[in-house]
């Protein structure tokens, strides 16, 4: 499956936001978006969700224009990773994850015993199983990082759209989380990423947009998208890029000039 955007522009009321943006993904793929804090990340996110009407373009799935897909057909398409969320009850993490199969019920539907098997699955494909009856507000943050991803996962949707999602986490996190991302891709999922940390792109992207001021700078391969000139012109600082053993490459910020 592949969800295109085809000169989308976004924004709030009269207001434009982002220039026309082009771009994909396709399942298996994992596409990371960086871009500044106001670049328009989280607008372009909102009018992929359907939660901001679109400005101009449009968004297909399969070549479907989506724009008149009722909400509960566009959740079973795409599933949503926001970088924190703390219900107000203290629910188990088991019935957190449960709660994505309501876009596969009716209105007054309740989960069946298969969409309860579905939820155990996820938590299982997630490392969760141990935590299933534990309250989601008394785990850690990365606990409940990866209780979101598999959240989405039980929803069943081709794509999966990341906001910044080891924002806050600790290092060993991080970790968990960017390798949970690279799993699900390669078990064939789509994924639209945005991160401020170019190390983790590097690592974990099939593809690479940057987006600076509402305009799509470069698209393509890491190593093509994420080079020393674009990454200082889009984030207005000095860096270096650094080749490991392995093929690795990081990037490191230069605090002194000269």
């Amino acid at each position: 499956m592949k969800l295109e955007l085809r000169n989308l522009v976004c924004g709030y009321g009269a207001k434009s936001i982002t220039e026309p943006i082009s771009l994909s993904v396709s399942s298996g793929e994992a596409l990371y978006l960086l871009g500044p804090n106001g670049s328009g990340k989280t607008t372009l996110f909102k009018t992929i969700l359907g939660l901001l009407q679109k400005k101009s373009g449009g968004i297909f799935i399969d070549g479907e224009d989506v724009s008149h897909w009722p909400q509960r057909r566009l959740a079973r398409a795409l599933a949503y990773v926001p970088q924190a969320h703390t219900p107000p009850f203290p629910f188990s993490v088991r019935e957190v994850v449960l709660t994505a199969r309501t876009a596969h019920l009716g209105f007054f539907g309740t989960p069946s015993r298969a969409d309860e098997k579905i939820a155990d699955h996820a938590i299982e494909t997630l490392g969760l199983s141990y935590l299933a009856h534990a309250r989601y507000t008394e785990i850690s943050g990365g606990e409940r990082q990866l209780v979101l991803i598999a959240r989405a996962v039980a929803q069943e949707s081709q794509f999966l759209v990341l906001d910044e999602p080891t924002s806050n986490l600790d290092f060993g996190n991080q970790v968990k989380v960017l390798k949970k991302v690279r799993e699900l891709t390669q078990r064939g999922l789509g994924l639209l990423i945005t991160t401020h940390l170019p190390d983790q792109a590097f690592l974990c992207a099939s593809r690479v947009a940057l987006l600076r001021q509402g305009k799509l700078m470069a698209l393509g391969k890491p190593q093509e998208v994420l080079t020393e000139a674009l990454l200082c012109e889009t984030y207005s600082t000095s860096l270096k890029l650094a080749a490991l053993d392995g093929g690795l490459t990081v990037c490191v910020p230069l605090l002194q000039e000269g």
